[in-house]
């Protein structure tokens, strides 16, 4: 189910952004199997989950080619900079123990990504069990000196050197003439929990569909130390079981939450605030090696509101 899905997501976000890793790219020679690097691979991981709760066929696609746009950043961190984020899977035939890595992933040698005369290379993850992944993180979640640019209806390009488990390739996507962008409300805004609320957006594609999700709030810790004991209370933050899930056929540009939706989110965990996403996924797919892997194009934004 979607709302398990973004369970995960998000689970596997607060135990990243309370880890600030800052190891470097090990060799597949000499596999680094300290923590941080796992959870480095686990934020490709977390994006897969989002990508299948969106339709796309990740346990059965032979891999996954993502760019996207401040999907993961605002809600934690109220900063007006557009960050772009990318990540790479090949999977072979070789089955695992992972939910969304079933397959062992594949060495693709190195990748580029182009656009527009700038070229920025892609970091490349080693796990002993889930093989090989391609992020633009250097650590979990924002971890990089440098992010993708967003530029309008522009064509950013994979360059894939290859390796002897998969052939060079290049794979091109296209930005949307405009991201997504909730015009109605700011951060810090109040709400009363009694009244309906509307959340309007412009951007995206027209036609493209709309995923928007409203979750408890708590603020996370300013320090965290060491790895978590699993008889720790949980890291505060959004709260993704009980979060609130729509998904819309095409772009509206507005959608109306009730007050009875609001109200039973806010106070299972007496919340004084909420965050609000709105999303937008554009998925493909294309035919490499004879098989066929997945691309998709994402951009989305969010905002924390106070309750009354």
């Amino acid at each position: 189910m979607i709302r398990n899905s973004f369970s995960i997501l998000l689970g596997l976000f607060l135990v990243f952004i309370a880890f600030g890793c800052k190891s470097e790219v090990n060799s597949p020679e000499n596999f680094n199997t300290d923590a941080m690097e796992l959870y480095k691979f686990e934020t490709v991981e977390s994006d897969l989950a989002l990508l299948k709760d969106y339709g796309m066929p990740v346990i059965d696609g032979a891999g996954v080619f993502s760019i996207g746009w401040n999907e993961i950043f605002r809600p934690f961190d109220d900063d007006p900079q557009i960050k772009g984020m990318a990540f790479a899977v090949s999977f072979s035939d070789t089955n695992t123990d992972w939910l969304f890595f079933p397959k062992r992933s594949l060495n693709m040698g190195t990748i580029n990504i182009e656009y527009s005369g700038n070229q920025i290379q892609m970091h490349k993850m080693f796990h002993r069990k889930r093989g090989v992944a391609y992020s633009l993180f250097n650590r979990p979640f924002g971890g990089s000196d440098v992010l993708l640019q967003y530029l309008p209806s522009t064509d950013y390009t994979f360059i894939i050197s290859g390796s002897d488990d998969f052939s060079p390739a290049v794979v091109t996507l296209t930005s949307p003439a405009s991201l997504i962008d909730i015009t109605n409300h700011e951060f810090g805004d109040i709400i009363d929990p009694t009244q309906d609320l509307t959340i309007n957006w412009d951007g995206g594609n027209t036609n493209g569909k709309i995923a928007l999700r409203v979750m408890a709030h708590f603020p996370p810790p300013e320090k965290f130390k060491g790895p978590r004991d699993k008889n720790m209370p949980p890291i505060p933050g959004p709260k993704p079981r009980n979060a609130i899930v729509v998904m819309l056929e095409d772009n509206p540009g507005s959608y109306t939450f009730s007050p009875d939706q609001i109200q039973a989110l806010i106070s299972e965990l007496n919340a004084e605030k909420i965050v609000v996403e709105v999303s937008q996924f554009d998925l493909g797919s294309f035919e490499h090696d004879e098989k066929t892997l997945q691309t998709a194009m994402k951009n989305g934004t969010s905002v924390i509101l106070n309750i009354q």
